[in-house]
This record gives structure tokens, C-alpha cells and sequence, in this order.
């Protein structure tokens, strides 16, 4: 399979924009279905017959849907297509968690937008889609097949219809452009460096002191975000070339001050997608037994996101963890917060920073903490590290700087880079302005190349939500 990564995909990505914009708008959706079919298939041509399958499924379920002259008829098949492809997921993630089986890529992604589609279309079958070709190109979308984002059917099938009247436009190149390169630079020049140094640590946690494996945990969330959030800017950027506007999957993470603003800024493509289609619903159930059952509700919605990423022990407690903590962020918010808002007496400024400041730290501690369970392959290796944080086992001696040559001061560039770019990199609009004056874009963008082509290790990992 090309790589998102690698120089090859993206001379053949250049051959492509070209050929879409050459094409007659007639033929640019299929086009589109052709490539994405293509790249799908150097993975596994019979993985490749599942995604045919689950969407030729959800296209059936859907004119189904619109055609059916009983509500409960819709009801049974909304929930024939929700059942068939959440049961897809369920017996591949079982299969990966306790046989080893190797997961079909994207799939949790594809069936996620599938999904959606077909709850779309039973809330309103006027979103019935009828054309195959432009619906089949949906989920096998090329850009967001690792790792999303999750984009809706509705805002993808205006946008390939647009598409049709559209001419190559230079600024919508240039932004897609600008996209993958800082992708590129947050992924290869930071997160895969963090990811080098941590798996020093990983190698042997039990050698190394209590506040050397602290730092490791919080760089566990670092290297997490400069990986995907790299990741969705190349998928953002490479789409923005095709001409589609995928959903924004980060904002500003590291600025959130609880638990319930993170989710609100991380991963939001999977977060919104669950409010919608979980959450909300799931709340309206349980609204007759009050706190009780909207705790309920945050425990499975939670519960559900570790699992999505894994059929095992480890993920369930990261899910169950960041129900706990979302739990006790909204009791606190409700119960003992003091009040905000324009009838809210206003806060001294030196009160307000230093409160921003530390929900900011306990935040990103939080979060950290949950990656424990998240990054350990096992049970036990998650125990182990925190028996030695908490001083229950002994620590070892070493320190990252052991790792090699320069690994600290790598290890401190690298986190001081993601907190700022997590933290939606302020400043950089300024210096943008103050620094276009002297050094074009044409040149900014030609030092970004030549520090990936310079700086980037001899192999580039992959994508840590690849996996799911």
C-alpha cells in the first residue's frame, strides 16, 4: 500500500488532483470511487469485498427505508442495517482481541459513516441517496479510510456534486498543500521522535525513576496527538486537493480545562458521532430516572469509546476511567462551580488565570493517566507502571537522557512543539504575516520539504489509530 508518509504517494496524488480536474465533471465522482477502490485494494482485495459488501448493504437498507409504506417496517429495516454492520465490527475487534485476527483497514470508520447514513435516512428519507456510484465512493472515501475523520454523508454528497462544476482552483491546492506538509512535520519530526524515545522506556519501565516514567506518561498523550492530529491534517489536506472538505477532528485540545471541553476538542469527528447517534438518544431514555440515568448514560458512552478501540480489558478501563472523570467534571459543574455567565459576579484576573491554568494541567494530568491502560499492550504492564509511580515497587536508576545521545533534550523540543500545536499553536498567524514580507510561501513551504526530507528518521512508524 502507498503511505500516507512516503514520497511515492504523493507524486502519484499530484497525478491524481490532475486527472480529476482534466476529467469531465460527469465522471469525477467515479472517478473518485475507481481511486479510492484502488488504494483499498493493494491492502486486501478481500477486505476490499467486506467494504463492497457492508456498503452495497447500507445503499439497499437505505432505498428500503424510503421506500416503506410502514413506520414499523422502517423500524426493522433501520435496525437490519445498524445490526448488520455494527455486527461486522463486533466480530472483527472479538477476533483481533482473543484470535489474532488482522482488522480489515478502516473499519470501524467506514461502518461508523454507514451507519450514520442509514439512522440519517430513518429520521429523514428524503437523504436517501439513489445514485450507486456516488454512494459507494462515501465510505471508501481514500483519505479518511486509516483513520477518519468521520464525515457525514449528506455534506460529502453536496460536496461530490459541486465537484462535478468545478475547475482547479490554486488557493484550495495551496491549503491542501500547507495541510499535509505541517501533517507531515507533526507526525514524522515529532510524534514518531516521542514515539522512538518512549519505546526506549517501554523496553524496560522497571529500570528507569518514578519522575522519568511520569514524563513518559504524559508523553504517551504528546506522541498520541502529534500522530493523529498529523494524520488529520494529510487526510484533511489530500481531500482539500480532491476538492472535499472533511470534518475538523481537533481543536485546541491542551486548552481544555475539564475532562468535558477535551472531548469536545479531541477526536470530535467520533465524539459528535456518538453525542448523535448514542448519547442523545440514550439520554432521552433514561430522562425519568434524572442524575442516575444520565450518569448511566455517560458510563456506557464512555464504556463504548474504549471499547471501540479494542475488545480488551485494557480499553475498557480507559473508557470506564473517562467516565469517571467526565462524571465527576459535570457533577462539579452543575453542583459546586461557582456560578458564570453575565448575572455571575465577575472574577478578579489573577483568580481567573490561575484557575484557567491549573483546570488546564489537572486536565492534560487526567488525560494522561487514562493513557496508561490506552498505550500498555497488557494488563499487567499498566499495573506494573503504576505500582512504581505510586512507590509500591522500587524505581530503577536510569533517566531518558540514558537512552542515547541528545534523547532529553530531544524528548523536551519535541513535547515542548506538540503542547504547542495542542494548544492551536498561538502566535503562528503573526509570525505568518511578519514572516510572508521577507520569505514567500513558495519558500516557507520549501523549508518545511527540506526539513522533512533532512530531519525524518531513516523509517517512519505507523499511524497509531491505523490500528482501529
Amino acid at each position: 500500500m502507498l503511505n500516507f508518509t512516503s514520497p511515492l504517494f504523493f507524486v502519484a496524488l499530484a497525478l491524481v488532483a490532475c486527472g480529476l480536474y482534466i476529467l469531465p465533471g460527469r465522471w469525477r465522482a467515479a472517478y473518485l470511487l475507481v481511486l479510492s477502490y484502488g488504494f483499498y485494494a493493494m491492502v486486501s482485495v478481500r477486505f476490499l469485498a467486506l467494504m463492497v459488501a457492508g456498503s452495497l448493504l447500507a445503499y439497499g437498507i437505505g432505498i428500503g427505508i424510503a421506500n416503506a409504506r410502514s413506520d414499523s417496517a422502517r423500524v426493522r429495516l433501520m435496525l437490519l442495517g445498524v445490526g448488520g454492520l455494527l455486527g461486522g465490527i463486533v466480530v472483527f475487534k472479538i477476533g483481533g482481541a482473543w484470535h489474532g485476527w488482522l482488522l480489515p483497514l478502516g473499519l470501524s470508520y467506514y461502518s461508523f459513516k454507514l451507519i450514520s447514513y442509514v439512522i440519517e435516512v430513518y429520521w429523514d428519507e428524503d437523504s436517501v441517496e439513489r445514485d450507486l456510484t456516488l454512494f459507494l465512493s462515501y465510505p471508501a472515501f481514500f483519505p479518511q479510510i486509516i483513520s477518519g475523520p468521520i464525515q457525514r454523508s449528506e455534506p460529502y454528497f453536496q460536496q461530490v456534486r459541486a465537484l462535478a462544476a468545478r475547475r482547479l482552483d490554486s488557493a484550495q491546492i495551496e491549503e491542501g498543500f500547507r495541510l499535509i506538509v505541517t501533517g507531515l512535520m507533526l507526525k514524522l519530526l515529532v510524534g514518531d521522535r516521542l514515539a522512538t524515545l518512549i519505546a526506549g522506556v517501554d523496553a524496560a519501565p522497571g529500570s528507569f525513576g518514578r519522575i522519568d516514567l511520569l514524563v513518559t506518561i504524559a508523553g504517551y498523550t504528546l506522541q498520541l496527538y502529534a500522530d493523529f492530529a498529523g494524520y488529520t491534517n494529510i487526510a484533511l489536506g489530500i481531500g482539500k486537493m480532491l476538492g472535499i472538505d472533511g470534518p475538523p477532528n481537533f481543536n485546541a485540545p491542551f486548552l481544555a480545562t475539564n475532562i468535558q471541553e477535551m472531548w469536545r476538542r479531541w477526536h470530535m469527528s467520533l465524539t459528535t458521532w456518538l453525542t448523535d447517534y448514542l448519547f442523545i438518544p440514550l439520554t432521552m431514555t433514561m430522562r425519568r430516572y434524572g442524575l442516575a440515568g444520565l450518569l448511566l448514560c455517560i458510563t456506557i458512552n464512555m464504556a463504548l469509546i474504549g471499547v471501540w478501540h479494542g475488545f480488551t480489558l485494557n480499553y475498557l478501563i480507559f473508557g470506564l476511567m473517562h467516565a469517571v472523570y467526565f462524571s465527576l467534571t459535570m457533577l462539579y459543574l452543575r453542583y459546586i462551580s461557582p456560578p458564570r455567565g453575565k448575572k455571575a459576579p465577575p472574577e478578579p484576573r489573577l483568580r481567573r488565570i490561575v484557575r484557567t491554568a491549573f483546570g488546564m494541567v489537572l486536565t492534560f494530568a487526567l488525560m494522561s493517566s487514562t493513557q496508561i491502560f490506552f498505550h500498555s499492550a497488557r494488563f499487567d504492564q499498566a499495573i506494573g507502571i503504576l505500582r512504581q509511580v505510586f512507590g509500591l515497587i522500587p524505581s530503577g536508576a536510569r533517566s531518558i537522557g540514558d537512552i542515547g545521545p541528545g534523547a532529553a533534550e530531544t524528548f523536551v523540543i519535541c513535547a515542548l512543539i506538540t503542547v504547542w500545536a495542542g494548544c492551536g499553536a498561538p502566535g503562528a498567524r503573526r509570525l505568518s504575516d511578519r514572516i510572508a514580507p521577507v520569505a514567500p510561501r513558495w519558500l516557507q513551504y520549501g523549508v518545511g520539504l527540506f526539513l522533512l526530507a533532512t530531519l525524518t528518521p531513516d523509517s517512519a512508524g505507523s499511524f497509531v489509530y491505523g490500528q482501529f
